[in-house]
């Protein structure tokens, strides 16, 4: 993958330039922090990771993980029962983190640890991505009816 300047971008009479660091002003901007991970589902898997008990429904979350092998052409596929006892997620982990190249006050990579750093280096593109870091991931919840549950008005 490599980042490309491009011009700007335009959808329904809306243009949107291209290349947020390079506007007047961005300079600023040390990096920006970005998460595609604040979701229901996200709260709910913390809920129950923190011991707050799911009773009558099964939590299964499956998706892909980064592949630190250095020649991987595709992330690994995961599945995990989120209501088992072992299972670990943290608020952090689908955050992403992109430096400013052009910063006045640029952010050292260390700054946030355990998330993907994006960055420039000598004019290339890098990225340092934590193992185990998930790429994108759906949770599944399933409900489990039993008569107990519907004399207590809970369906």
């Amino acid at each position: 993958m490599r980042a490309v300047r491009g011009g700007a971008h335009a959808y329904k009479g809306k243009t949107i330039e291209t290349g947020f660091f390079d506007l007047p002003g961005a300079e600023n901007i040390s990096a920006i922090l970005f998460s595609n991970a604040g979701t229901l589902a996200k709260f709910d898997r913390m809920g129950i990771a923190a011991g707050f008990e799911g009773t009558g429904y099964t939590y299964i979350r499956r998706g892909f993980r980064f592949d630190p092998e250095p020649n991987a052409v595709r992330p690994m596929p995961f599945v995990e029962r989120v209501d088992r006892p072992g299972y670990v997620e943290y608020w952090a982990d689908e955050l992403q983190v992109f430096h400013n190249p052009n910063a006045k006050y640029p952010l050292h990579e260390g700054v946030f640890s355990g998330v993907t750093q994006n960055f420039f280096k000598d004019g290339q593109q890098m990225s340092m991505t934590p193992d185990g870091c998930v790429l994108a991931s759906q949770t599944i919840i399933i409900g489990v009816r039993s008569e107990a549950t519907v004399a207590a008005g809970l369906e």
